[in-house]
């Protein structure tokens, strides 16, 4: 057999499973499978959901709303995966959520329904972490614990809630599929940022939106909020200063729900219709990739959209929450991350402008280091992350090195170089290289002290351990100071700073975007993003030092 007829076979034999998938995931839903609630499945009433049990896709992306039966899909699909043979690697976002989901999400579905006991009693294992389902084995684990991952081979990855994620870690889930002839990924989500997590994914497939015809002209047009229920009312400057109903003739204790609007004729969209259909606006990608909305839902009242669209105009938190809650579309709000018109604006002007060197390599800066004092935040992970700052006289904390560096023996090298009197270095994830810096530091004249991220969600705020010199810190409370000296000009940096680090240094100043986040309790609270932004952390560890240096608190220095 040559390579290509190997090829030809797998795909055959891939094709076949996928076949074989659809057929277990539809007797599933339309013969016997019952919701949390003790429902059996209604296609009739949501037309938009067919498709996904319909579907022969080896890779799935479900980015949507709240009530989009997103989940209750992934539920049957990855039980039905199970069924036909193959191992499951599911990723809920925390191992501290994986129990509460299984037996909430599966367990509870599992004793609903006589068929899906009958095949999970035939099997050997039924715990929280790793279930038996006809001739397949499933494995839960928590993004955060990346020991889990390990030694598990796997034929389906399912990454659920993918924007709570642990990012990184999913890429050592996808390794569990190298050995697998059929590698099978379904991704799904409630999106929350612009081009990051779910919606990242989304971007990469064939994107599909739901379209239903026109009542009068027969025109399909796609289930889209601002296309057809709303449209915007402007100044004579062509300022949005506020929205208005497409419907013109609803109005509030109308009998009727609001219409859609077709945009070519201005007839109503028949919503209820059996006829739409998924029109994908990336045809060339592989990946099929779903946009569910609360629109799509044809019994999901359009007018309680309308009341919640209203009350969030002017309120950023409520909108995100619209945008991620009603449409199933990430948000980016105006003032919530780091952007390179702030950082250019934070460049000296006429005689405050100047450059450094932008090497990391210290022997390039020697003969360009400047006499301190100064301050220095590290952030340590592969590298050593590290920026070093100068106090002016008015306040201003003026970047003299921004780099990364290999080792701690580099750090001492820098300490002597610019003077540095205080230093902050993030205290995980390697606690023995903080603890020894922050004692080997001390021959160098330099107080290095070690930050501590209180755990988000939690009561805890920021204190100060003068002893084991140990600050106590609400990540999102420090990251919102720091982005405040960013805004208002405070945080100065080189004229040739977007050199710096090859021009990553401004792409990860700009990864973190804060947005509001609400835990399983409904408590909501404003979150900066994760990701690649090592140098975020390592300004804002320096503008402590800066704090420390001035004997400055936090609460003295004003948002603004």
């Amino acid at each position: 057999m040559n390579q290509l007829d190997d090829i030809k076979d797998r795909d055959l034999l891939v094709l076949q499973k996928l076949l074989e998938l659809k057929q277990a995931r539809l007797n599933f839903a339309l013969n016997f499978h019952r919701n949390t609630h003790d429902e059996p499945m209604d296609f009739d009433h949501f037309p938009h959901v067919r498709s996904l049990y319909n579907s022969t896709a080896r890779e799935m992306v479900l980015m949507g709303s709240v009530q989009s039966f997103k989940s209750e899909f992934i539920v049957i699909d990855h039980l039905a995966c199970a069924y036909v043979g193959l191992s499951v690697f599911f990723v809920v976002p925390k191992y501290e959520m994986r129990n509460t989901y299984v037996q909430n999400r599966v367990d509870r579905c599992v004793q609903n329904v006589n068929e899906y006991k009958r095949i999970m009693g035939a099997g050997f294992f039924d715990s929280m972490a790793i279930k038996s389902f006809g001739k397949g084995v499933i494995k839960y684990v928590g993004s955060n614990v990346v020991s889990d991952f390990k030694e598990f081979p796997a034929d389906v990855i399912v990454v659920e809630e993918v924007d709570e994620c642990n990012l990184d870690n999913i890429e050592y889930a996808i390794d569990r599929l190298r050995a697998s002839k059929y590698q099978f990924k379904r991704y799904l989500a409630n999106p929350r940022i612009k081009n990051r997590g779910i919606h990242e994914y989304f971007l990469r497939s064939d994107q599909r939106e739901w379209f239903v015809p026109c009542t009068e002209c027969g025109e399909f047009q796609e289930t889209d909020w601002f296309k057809t229920v709303v449209e915007e009312i402007v100044d004579h400057e062509g300022n949005v200063i506020d929205w208005k109903l497409r419907d013109s003739d609803w109005t509030v204790g109308c009998r009727r729900d609001i219409n859609m609007i077709c945009p070519e004729c201005g007839g109503a969209l028949d919503r209820t219709s059996t006829d739409g259909k998924w029109i994908a606006q990336n045809p060339d990608s592989q990946i099929e990739g779903y946009h569910l909305s609360m629109l799509c839902n044809m019994i999901n009242p359009i007018a309680g959209m309308w009341e919640r669209f209203t009350r969030a105009i002017n309120d950023p938190g409520l909108m995100q929450r619209f945008f991620n809650s009603d449409l199933g579309l990430p948000f980016d709000a105006i003032g919530n991350k780091v952007t390179p018109t702030m950082l250019d604006n934070c460049i000296g002007q006429n005689d405050d402008a100047y450059t450094f060197a932008v090497h990391s390599d210290i022997a390039h800066i020697k003969g360009h280091c400047h006499p301190g004092p100064c301050s220095m935040g590290v952030d340590v992970g592969a590298t050593l992350d590290v920026r070093i700052s100068y106090l002016r006289s008015r306040g201003e904390r003026q970047a003299v090195f921004v780099g990364k560096v290999r080792s701690v023996e580099d750090l001492y090298d820098l300490i002597q170089l610019y003077n540095v009197e205080k230093c902050v270095m993030d205290s995980m994830p390697e606690i023995t290289l903080a603890a020894d810096f922050q004692e080997g530091a001390m021959q160098y004249g330099c107080e290095v002290w070690l930050c501590r991220y209180a755990k988000e969600g939690s009561d805890k705020r920021r204190t100060y351990d003068l002893v084991n010199r140990i600050i106590n810190a609400d990540r999102t409370e420090v990251l919102d100071r720091s982005f405040a000296q960013i805004r208002l000009k405070k945080n100065l940096l080189p004229t040739n700073y977007a050199a710096i680090l090859g021009g990553s240094y401004t792409d990860e100043m700009c990864m973190p975007i804060r947005s509001l986040v609400e835990d399983s309790g409904g408590n909501q609270r404003y979150e900066w993003s994760k990701g690649k932004d090592h140098q975020r952390h390592t300004d804002t560890y320096d503008m402590l030092a800066s704090f420390i240096m001035t004997e400055t608190t936090i609460d003295d220095i004003a948002i603004g």
